[in-house]
């Protein structure tokens, strides 16, 4: 643990002690659809929708890999795919191979169906769950080595060097477990806490959901910029307080696999309600035009997709925060991409500072959402460049300065 990580890193588990209980569960399924003949078909029925896409450019590579699939080859089955996943350690080069794969899959027609189904639904939530644990194991750091030399990219620098290592002369960095390297602790020297009135809760690249409206009173919902008919339900999203934000500024910060996994107090106040909402774990990364699936891609460092649309219904962790300058705050953590969990380290009616330590999140894709009431003549920048929309995320780091009021504007 450091001073702005204050926990200690996950205890690992050992692999073989769990192998058993999660190889058990896994055959599972194969019962699971001989109870239910029907989802036979809605598996074959997602095969088919998404195998038909070969002839698509950027489809083609995870249409193909689903044909020996829906060919019915020998050892390829929807059970032999969860037994690789199973086992996975994420590499820097593709960190989310099984989950994407599956979420191509999952969310076509015929795949939400089949996703949606109570059984089944519950089967694949035990599932992450043993996922998370080979995670947590000591037989999950074979890739370790590579990340420590990681570098990064312009969209998603990573330096090692800014994290605590437990045996920093180990190729590991002394890291036992996969899920220890992905909660590492920040070295507090890398992220002094910015005098400001609103602070970067996460690292990650963050925009503008929508900007503050001058249009109050009528809408129960935001329409994003830029995209399709796409609504954001703000009121779904913040249970009971939804109403008060909307008209204000809404911004998402997302977090790539290689930002901290830990979140922060973006501002100083009372926490007035937080509670934690389940919900699913898929979304449709490719849709960004929901009338035109396979229209043209937005840009390559953009972070638009059509899962907004049911932002609200994802996984969620929310704090509704009373200030004395910004009337109520709320931070919305948001787990997709196989979150197993999302840990709050706050309590209700605790007063908090800005830049204090709030949680983090389990292995997997991950956002923050901050909701701002309307009138409060905030100007959004980072490292004084303005914040823009989905197209053009603007790359932050956790407690660095997020917004200022604007000038000529008394509070």
């Amino acid at each position: 643990m450091s001073s702005i990580t204050p926990i200690s890193l996950p205890v690992p588990c050992i692999w073989s002690e769990h192998k058993k209980a999660c190889d058990t569960h896994i055959n599972k399924l194969t019962a699971l659809f001989e109870q239910n003949p029907q989802y036979k078909y809605l598996y074959l029925g997602a095969l088919s929708e998404l195998c038909i896409e070969t002839n698509i450019k950027r489809r083609k590579e995870v249409a193909s890999y689903w044909l020996p699939y829906l060919y019915q080859q020998s050892g390829y089955t929807l059970t032999h795919f969860f037994k690789k996943w199973l086992t996975y350690t994420p590499t820097p080069s593709n960190p989310g191979e099984y989950i994407e794969y599956w979420d191509y899959l999952v969310n076509t027609e015929t795949g939400l169906q089949l996703a949606n189904q109570p059984p089944f639904k519950n089967w694949f939530k035990k599932f992450l769950d043993c996922h998370g644990k080979w995670i947590n194991s000591t037989d999950s750091i074979t890739t370790l080595p590579e990340w420590v030399k990681y570098t990064g990219t312009k969209e998603h620098p990573f330096d090692i060097n800014n994290y605590e290592l437990p045996d920093p002369k180990s190729p590991t960095g002394g890291f036992k477990s996969f899920n220890q390297f992905f909660l590492r602790n920040l070295k507090p020297n890398q992220r002094p806490e910015a005098e400001a009135p609103v602070i970067a809760p996460c690292d990650g690249g963050i925009f503008f959901l929508t900007q503050e409206s001058q249009n109050v009173g009528k809408h129960q919902s935001y329409l994003l910029p830029n995209k399709s008919g796409d609504e954001f339900n703000l009121i779904e999203a913040i249970p009971g307080y939804g109403r008060l934000f909307v008209g204000g500024p809404l911004l998402d910060a997302l977090l790539w696999f290689t930002d901290y996994h830990h979140f922060h107090a973006p501002v100083t106040g009372t926490v007035i309600e937080q509670g934690l909402y389940p919900g699913s774990y898929n979304y449709d990364f490719d849709d960004f035009d929901p009338n035109d699936p396979y229209g043209p891609l937005a840009p390559s460092n953009s972070d638009k997709a059509g899962w907004y649309q049911k932002l609200a219904k994802h996984q969620r962790y929310v704090w509704v925060i009373k200030t004395e300058r910004l009337g109520l705050v709320a931070m919305v953590a948001i787990g997709f991409w196989g979150v197993g969990s999302i840990t709050n380290a706050i309590s209700t009616g605790e007063k908090i500072q800005s830049g204090q330590y709030m949680g983090h999140f389990g292995y997997g894709g991950s956002s923050i959402v901050l909701a701002f009431e309307p009138g409060k003549n905030l100007d959004f920048k980072v490292a004084d460049k303005k914040i823009k929309g989905p197209d053009k995320p603007r790359l932050m780091k956790v407690r660095e300065s997020l917004a200022a009021v604007k000038s000529g504007i008394n509070h």
